[in-house]
């Protein structure tokens, strides 16, 4: 599949975001970020098959090994979104390569086939997916396109809920503004519709509260390049959760998808195994609900050039995660 990781968009927004250095070697890019006190990594995110195939020659690894030693990298770390398979990983263990200890992107993910009709994605959702967006339907809420405040809101307070770390408003305003120069990425927001009036307990007279009209319950970033949008960040609010707006959204963004020709909405990042105690547990069973085929990419592999340092970075990523 086509990655929107690979481009020179990707490229500028990586290094207006903490990345210092770039290279395209032989088309693939790399880049670089400085480790205090160890150097730097290098870092190929998202290879495409084609890339990934590229990246196991001798004249992509010299050109690496060159790099390395100029800017005194310990490792280069290659990220590839081809499908995994017995062959894919050998073909890496024969050249220097070894499986990375953590992944920079998730390489476990559902993939909505759009090329289908509107009633068969809907057809193959899970009943309650289904029923949620009819939900939403009846309670009004309407998806639009919003700014990176709106959606900045909700992300944040949705991460202080779930008391995991997460990155600045600053970070996503330029992930939209470079990305938006060519229509790359848009913000969603789900709205509630006309003001309604709804009570914490039924027939309870005392505790009905009218409900403003606009109000902002769910929003997310997606991105779409070729023929595949991918749902990269989403936050939505603890309130009215009955208004299901999430799921609304979500189908929202796979019918702009599919009008924009694209053949594949990657919902980006579920847990392995849906395993329960993953950090990843919740939101895996919400993207369940929108049906799709899993699929898993070969993901990160390192080739290392001081096991000493590298092994030390290994230490502090374990410790600071």
């Amino acid at each position: 599949m086509a990655t929107i990781f690979q481009t020179p968009e990707w490229e500028k927004f990586k290094l207006k975001t903490g990345w210092q250095k770039s290279w395209r070697v032989f088309d693939i890019l790399v880049l670089e970020k400085k480790i205090p006190l160890l150097g730097s990594m290098l870092y190929a995110p998202m290879a495409t098959r084609d890339q990934t195939r590229l990246a196991t020659q001798k004249i992509f690894l010299d050109q690496i090994n060159k790099i390395a030693t100029a800017e005194g990298a310990f490792f280069f770390r290659l990220e590839s979104s081809d499908a995994i398979s017995e062959a894919g990983s050998l073909q890496l263990e024969a050249t220097s390569y070894r499986k990375a200890f953590e992944e920079m992107q998730p390489e476990h993910t559902l993939l909505i086939d759009l090329s289908k009709s509107e009633s068969d994605i809907l057809g193959e959702m899970k009943q309650k997916g289904r029923y949620n967006i009819k939900i939403a339907g009846k309670h009004g809420v309407k998806v639009s396109t919003g700014e990176v405040k709106d959606f900045y809101q909700l992300y944040q307070a949705m991460a202080k809920r779930q008391k995991i770390t997460y990155r600045n408003e600053n970070y996503f305003q330029k992930l939209v503004d470079i990305l938006g120069e060519k229509d790359y990425a848009r913000v969603f927001v789900a709205k509630t519709g006309q003001q309604s009036v709804v009570s914490s307990q039924q027939n309870d007279t005392a505790n009905r509260k009218p409900q403003t009209a606009n109000r902002i319950l769910a929003s997310a970033i997606v991105v779409f390049y070729q023929d595949v949008a991918t749902y990269l960040f989403g936050g939505s609010s603890d309130e009215d959760r009955q208004f299901m707006a999430p799921y609304k959204l979500q189908f929202e963004a796979m019918r702009e998808a599919k009008k924009r020709g694209c053949r594949h909405y990657d919902m980006f990042g579920i847990a392995p195994n849906d395993d329960p105690k993953h950090p990843w547990a919740g939101v895996t069973r919400f993207k369940r609900q929108f049906g799709g085929e899993e699929f898993t990419a070969l993901g990160s592999w390192d080739i290392i050039f001081s096991p000493i340092k590298y092994q030390i970075f290994k230490l502090a990523e374990k410790v600071r995660r």
